[in-house]
């Protein structure tokens, strides 16, 4: 019998889709203070995919990864919530994490994922972990 697969998905803190985004006076970025936030919708439709894998006997280890910070740990609940059987939480400074570059967020992927040597990796549309 062939072994099963070992899955990693990204999950990134997002502003939630439903709130009306406003820009800040000074044009620099927009207002997050008192936001509501959630798990970036196409990440949702990742993580459930990997929970119907681990479901139909696809998958063994289904793993969520998000790189942020502190308070991307409800991001990570989520996903534990919706099945994920682990989760890692690459912590960044408050400060830092607005100003993260996809590049290094890939290379944090990229070296998570050497060490968790997954089989697969799904990632929603627009994912910056």
């Amino acid at each position: 019998m062939a072994s099963k697969l070992r899955v990693l998905v990204g999950c990134k803190r997002v502003i939630d889709y439903a709130v009306k985004i406003r820009v800040k006076p000074d044009k620099t970025g927009v207002v997050t203070d008192g936001v509501k936030h959630s798990m970036n919708p196409f990440d949702e439709i990742a993580v459930e995919e990997a929970v119907r894998m681990k479901e139909k006997g696809i998958a063994d280890e289904i793993v969520a990864l998000s790189c942020g910070p502190p308070k991307s740990e409800e991001t990570l609940r989520t996903a534990l919530a919706m099945g994920m059987d682990r989760a890692i939480h690459v912590v960044v400074d408050e400060k830092d994490a607005t100003t993260l570059e996809p590049l290094a967020v890939a290379k944090l992927f990229a070296k998570i994922a050497e060490e968790e040597k997954p089989d697969i990796i799904l990632l929603g549309k627009q994912v910056g972990c």
